[in-house]
């Protein structure tokens, strides 16, 4: 759980980013990019947090005598927040010498993913309508540091799981060589 230092982290961050904003702002364009700007380094800033709480919950409730905490792995992600760097603890297991990291295990994040899953949405459903260039220049907006090829990737991952979805239920349809419910008549 979030404790009271860092909700007053965040406040104060906000209102110290407002403050100067509200001085140093010349239109309402100014304005409107300013306060966006901020409330992603906000969200930024409360979203590691969250991650840390999730890491230390996994850290205390493992298996002691299975896992063991090797140390810190830092990785920096991109979010529909921009980009954020975050630490998480990387695990051995004492008997079988495998390695692990909880938390991107219980967020289901793949290991050399760099774009949140809510951004690979946006990405794909973006570079189904535009060129991946375009669709980069678009999410720039919303995330800045998301390349055309971090788009293309990621329509490859999720093609390959459409297909392999599509061989899976083409294969179930005629498990038997024929369809299920069509009667052909064979003459002999």
């Amino acid at each position: 759980m979030l404790n009271i230092r860092q909700i007053v982290g965040a406040v104060l961050l906000f209102v110290k980013g407002l403050i100067e904003l509200l001085g140093s702002c010349k239109d309402f364009y100014e304005l409107e990019k300013g306060i966006h700007e901020l409330c992603q380094k906000v969200s930024n800033q409360i979203f590691t947090w969250a991650l840390e709480q999730l890491d230390t919950r996994l850290m205390n409730e493992r298996d002691r005598s299975t896992w063991r905490v090797v140390g810190f792995r830092e990785k920096t992600a991109i979010s529909t927040f921009g980009e954020f760097p975050y630490k998480r603890r990387l695990y051995k297991n004492k008997k079988t010498g495998e390695t692990s990291f909880f938390l991107d295990e219980l967020l289901g994040w793949p290991e050399r993913a760099t774009i949140t899953p809510r951004l690979k949405e946006l990405a794909v459903k973006l570079s189904t309508e535009l060129p991946f260039d375009r669709a980069a220049e678009i999410l720039s907006y919303l995330a800045p540091g998301v390349s055309s090829m971090t788009i293309w990737q990621a329509t490859q991952e999720v093609g390959e799981v459409l297909q392999r979805e599509g061989q899976e239920k083409r294969a179930a349809v005629f498990e038997d060589g024929e369809a299920p419910g069509v009667c052909l008549a064979i003459k002999k």
